[in-house]
Order: C-alpha cells, then structure tokens, then sequence
C-alpha cells in the first residue's frame, strides 16, 4: 500500500500486489520472444553475476548400479572454466500524480476489480479514485518499461547474439556470446527481386546452422513483408505448408489485414515460419520493428534462460533474486511522489549459435 497526503488528507491506495494483479489483466507488452525462447526464468539469490560457464545444454544420465546397491548421487560435469557476466541494472521511476486526461480501459478494468468505485454517468471520480487510478498509472508504466527493455535484450541475444544495455549515467553493459561470423547471413539477391532464390538461400542457413550451432533450425522468423516475398517464389510455394484453414496446402498470396502480434504462417521442412511485426518505442520518441522489417532469421533453440540476479536496495536485506521489486519514494525537497522498481536481468542463450541470419532479404 502506498500512502499519499494531499491537501492535509491521507489518501491510500491499493498494494503493489493488487496492483500487479490488476496489470496482469491488462495488455502488457508483448513477450512472445520472451514466451517462446526464453522460457526458463533462473533467480540468482545474493548475486550479482551470471555463471554463464555453468549453462548446461545436456542432461546427465541416471548412475547404473546393482538392485541391492544404494542410490547414486547424479554426478554432475565439472565446469573448469566458468566467467561470469555482470547483469544490467534497471530502475525505472514514475511520478504519481492525478492525471487530467483518464484511459478509459484502465478506469473499467479498475472498476471490475474492484479497485475504484463505479460511479454513475456524470459523477466526477472522488479524489481517492483519482490517486487510485493515478497510481495504477504509474506502476503500469514501470512494469512496462522493464518489460519492454526484457523483450529487447531477448531479441537482441536471440537475433544477433549480443545484449547492449546503454546507462543514462555509466557506460552501460556490453554482452558479447560470441556468435560464429559465418551464422550472419545476407542474400546475394533480395527475394523481392528478379533471379531470388530464397528456398536455396534458406537451405544454405539451414547448413551453416547445423555446422556450426550442431542442431537443425525448428522456428523461422521474420517481418511479414518478408514472408510476403516468400510467398511469391514459387519454388518456395512448392515445398511450403500453410497454416490456414483452407483446402489448399500451399500459400497463394501474402494475405490481407495487420497483424501486430506474433502469426505462425505455416512450416517448411519441420521448420515454422513466424511472422512478428510488434513496434517498440525508443527514448528518442522514434519506434522501431521486434524484427527488422527486412530481417530473417532460422533459430535453433527454445529452451533459453531468463536470469533475474538479486535486487541491491536495503528494503531486501536478503539479498533475493526477484523480476522486479516496486517501492515507493515521497521527498519533501523536492515535493515529490515515486515509483520505482528495481530490477536486473540477462537473458543468455544455452547455444551461442543457435541462430542465423540477418537484413537485406528485401529491398527497402
């Protein structure tokens, strides 16, 4: 709960618990690459580094005894080199303040839960459900800037295997996993073009993927003008399966209507094509696309790790490992209210080549 004075009146508003459960309602920023290839959330208590030499990518085998043996402890490999990697720090804050201009869908989703009154037509809200709606405001925004800044450090390991997490007041932090420069692929004729050959492009990605990452690519990803330059070759046509509804097995066109959320087009051989069109919005107020418009990657692996290493603030003398840890912060000099969460996380790939790809698949 967080206790707000105003006017000489004390105004409390819903717990960070309650407000959290009311964010979950809503629709926070998307997290499919997160969901889908970082699904393995590891907290790391009382540190602040990823042992990233204690990854694991096999499964240790079950001992082989006697019946009438005792049980076997599961010896594990030892890891003679092992670096770590200092995760970035995030701490985003919000003013709290009533707002003039309310959202709608956030003034009705409060009210079905009950966090605010409901009240009738052309009643103004009461000044508790004003500090009420302006708090959920601020913690929303919080929880989404952390989880925006998540999904573009899952990309960015993902796609291009390196994290760059750029500081307002240091230097930031540089993760570099070390991907084989022959995984950065880039057509010697764009598929949007006459004389592409994207079927024998892919296959060649297919090979270096294999070569290099050991195991064959399960997911393609892309933007869907890509996919629509897949969709008119027909040799690519040939040997895809669509995932529509429909009689046909093969793709006839690159289809109509938006989609800003992540859309399975179908697969080629064992592999599923996903078209991912999602924007994110930088500081600089300019957006940018998930995946580059005319970027196309195969991947690998799925079951990459997610690490929350543990929250630096005296308010967790524990020292836990947490996704986020809201408080909040009243200062007389300047007069202020705040919110603000602490958290540190990295995503890691358990395969430094577990992708391949790049831009310049279409012309821009």
């Amino acid at each position: 709960m967080a206790t707000f004075v105003f006017d000489d009146a004390q105004i409390d508003t819903a717990s960070f618990e309650e407000l959290g459960a009311v964010y979950d309602h809503s629709k926070p920023v998307d997290s499919f690459l997160r969901d889908r290839y970082f699904g393995n959330t590891i907290l790391l208590n009382g540190q602040d580094k990823v042992p990233v030499g204690e990854i694991k990518t096999y499964v240790p085998l079950a001992p082989a005894v006697l019946p009438t043996a005792q049980g076997r402890v599961i010896r594990d490999k030892v890891e003679l080199n092992v670096s770590y990697i200092k995760a970035p720090y995030l701490k985003p804050a919000c003013v709290v303040e009533p707002l003039s201009d309310i959202d709608a869908k956030m003034q009705k989703l409060l009210q079905s839960m009950r966090v605010i009154s409901t009240n009738a037509a052309g009643t103004p809200p009461s000044m508790q459900d004003e500090w009420e709606m302006a708090a959920a405001n601020s913690y929303w925004t919080i929880r989404q800037s952390i989880a925006a800044r998540i999904a573009l450090m899952c990309r960015d390991a993902l796609l291009y295997g390196k994290v760059v997490v750029q500081g307002d007041d240091n230097a930031g932090v540089t993760v570099d996993y070390g991907r084989h420069a022959d995984l950065k692929f880039n057509p010697l004729v764009a598929w949007d073009q006459v004389g592409a050959t994207p079927y024998e492009d892919i296959r060649k990605m297919v090979k270096n993927l294999t070569k290099h990452g050991k195991r064959r690519a399960v997911d393609a990803l892309m933007s869907s003008r890509v996919f629509e330059a897949l969709a008119d070759n027909e040799k690519f046509n040939k040997r895809f399966t669509a995932a529509l509804n429909t009689n046909v097995s093969r793709v006839f066109d690159g289809g109509f209507g938006g989609e800003t959320e992540a859309t399975l087009r179908g697969t080629l051989d064992g592999i599923e094509f996903w078209t991912y069109d999602v924007e994110f919005e930088k500081q600089d107020g300019t957006s940018e696309l998930m995946i580059p418009e005319d970027g196309f990657w195969l991947v690998s692996e799925r079951g990459n790790n997610l690490y929350f290493c543990m929250i630096k603030h005296r308010k967790n003398p524990a020292k836990l490992a947490m996704e986020l840890m809201p408080y909040h912060v009243f200062s007389d000099n300047p007069s202020v209210d705040e919110f603000i969460a602490d958290s540190s996380p990295l995503p890691v790939t358990i395969n430094k080549n577990g992708a391949a790809g790049g831009t310049g698949f279409i012309t821009l």
